[in-house]
């Protein structure tokens, strides 16, 4: 990996590798369509299950603390990459792994790009796994059965004409590489070669799909009838923790912000795009757990599109729970792969060819391993509990305090502080990679900088003091980290005791007395046993 960094002085990336990345065109009604797109991934499926499972008011509450701090580490990440030289008003570009690389120590810096690695590709997988899975469901539906080619236990080509009642895939346990997975990869795949700003078609449609998929859900959960009883107002048990993980994984998208703000258009407000897309996301979410969780009864390993598919539903309903993958899950693909690509790119860790294989055909190859039974729920709310709350909320909010506590320790008099010229930076990037700090700061004079106010430096809580960020900002770190603490402990004590999957309600099943003799058959079975036995 290469120590220097790709931004020149004037703020463009090196020629070399700048056709790989996109220009500064994205628009106000893109930017938003792409944020809500980001928040309202696989994660929209489950949320129903987290309502039921762990409570309306648990579920809410995590709700609301997740998107208000998912806000504050998103403005505050974005305050940090204006520190960058040149980058005062996001005229350069700097993505999310450069940041880590100029903030954090070496080891530091490591572990935050195989977190980053891990979480993006893990994201994509079980976006990957909902999508080729509901499509099967698609051409069993309108076909009458559905092929694919059997990878274990045995190497066959195989058909299959009725779902698996048990697992989510129709093929059940085993391996396989289906018709629905090749039409995805077919569709998805050259369209994460695509830079950012290219993609900005595909989600303003995947956007106003989204509205009408979820108005007509909506429509269907209310013929179907609430149930307040299906809605407790608190169940906290050993296995909420995995069903609330989905609720932190709905907020997965705060290291993406960076990337987009690389390519969107300067009149863009980031406040109100930011907030905006939140509010929305959080909205969504709250009204399909309320609602969907009162509309069905989820066990455990189900999730909404199982249930919106069933034959007893309308045959829109269940026409568009097939469509909702292709046209809302399969969109956000791409998204997650170009960004990948970006980080890879930018920190020099690889070239294009390599950049691409580990994007965009790595989380398709995985896939093909996870493709038999349930294993998308388990996927999805591991990888919320374990990766989406360090990576989203506490490492930006830990990049910014850094940022903050240098300025701080080096101003000197009135000058302010700001990321130091290219050529110095490299060279500490280079000290950097060999396991000294990086220290990328330099001075700028005050008083040079409140004559042109279009030169002030962007700051996400820009009525507050640096103080009052500070505080805020440890206080998202604090609360975040206690609520992820709390739901991998549930969620851990739940591996060990499985009180969940008994009924509190019923009574212990009864042991026969080994005294009595045993009850006689029925009378409809044989008294002795065939020989064939």
């Amino acid at each position: 990996m290469e120590g220097d960094s790709l931004l020149s002085s004037n703020g463009h990336l090196d020629p070399s590798i700048a056709e790989n990345f996109g220009k500064k065109t994205i628009t106000s009604f893109s930017s938003y369509a792409l944020l809500l797109n980001n928040i309202t991934g696989p994660g929209l499926v489950a949320i129903c299950i987290a309502y039921q499972h762990g409570g309306w008011l648990p579920a809410t509450v995590i709700l609301l603390a997740a998107a208000l701090g998912s806000a504050i580490s998103a403005g505050f990440l974005v305050e940090t990459m204006t520190h960058f030289k040149g980058n005062d008003r996001f005229q350069g570009r700097v993505e999310f792994l450069e940041m880590a690389r100029a903030l954090f120590p070496e080891y530091g810096y490591y572990f935050v790009f195989f977190l980053f690695l891990f979480n993006i590709t893990t994201s994509n997988v079980s976006a990957i796994l909902e999508s080729a899975q509901t499509l099967d469901q698609t051409f069993l539906m309108g076909f009458g059965q559905v092929c694919a080619l059997e990878l274990h236990p045995e190497l066959q080509f195989i058909c299959v004409e009725k779902s698996s009642s048990k697992y989510d895939s129709v093929f059940g346990e085993i391996w396989y590489v289906s018709s629905g997975f090749v039409c995805l990869a077919a569709i998805s795949v050259p369209v994460g070669l695509w830079n950012l700003e290219e993609n900005m078609i595909i989600q303003a449609s995947s956007f106003v799909a989204l509205l009408v998929l979820l108005t007509e859900f909506s429509v269907q959960f209310m013929s179907n009838g609430l149930h307040p009883e299906y809605l407790p107002d608190s169940a906290l048990s050993s296995g909420s923790g995995v069903s609330l993980g989905s609720i932190l994984f709905n907020f997965a998208f705060v290291v993406t912000v960076p990337s987009w703000v690389n390519e969107k258009r300067p009149d863009v407000n980031i406040h109100k795009t930011l907030w905006s897309s939140i509010t929305t996301g959080t909205f969504l979410f709250i009204l399909m757990g309320l609602v969907g969780a009162m509309a069905y009864k989820f066990p455990h390993g189900a999730d909404l599109l199982t249930k919106l598919s069933h034959p007893n539903q309308w045959i829109i309903t269940r026409v568009f729970a097939q469509l909702f993958p292709p046209l809302v899950l399969v969109p956000g693909i791409p998204i997650l792969s170009i960004i990948m690509r970006y980080n890879l790119l930018e920190n020099r860790i690889c070239g294009p060819m390599l950049a691409n294989l580990i994007a965009v055909f790595l989380p398709w190859m995985l896939a093909l391993l996870t493709m038999s039974g349930n294993l998308l729920n388990v996927i999805l709310n591991w990888t919320g509990l374990l990766t989406v709350g360090p990576l989203n909320f506490l490492i930006p909010c830990a990049m910014f305090l850094i940022s903050e506590h240098r300025n701080r320790n080096r101003s000197n008099g009135g000058s302010k502080l700001q990321v130091m010229s290219v050529s110095e930076k490299d060279e500490k990037l280079v000290a950097a990679s060999k396991g000294q700090e990086a220290q990328a700061y330099g001075s700028l004079d005050d008083e040079n900088r409140q004559t042109d106010e279009e030169t002030e430096p962007w700051r996400f809580l820009s009525n507050s003091s640096r103080r009052g960020a500070m505080i805020v900002a440890y206080s998202v770190i604090a609360t975040i980290g206690l609520l992820n603490v709390f739901a991998v402990f549930l969620a851990i004590r739940g591996i060990f005791i499985h009180n969940e999957s008994v009924d509190p309600n019923l009574p212990p099943p009864t042991v026969p007395d080994p005294n009595l003799p045993p009850p006689p058959p029925p009378p409809t079975m044989p008294t002795t046993q065939p020989t064939w036995w």
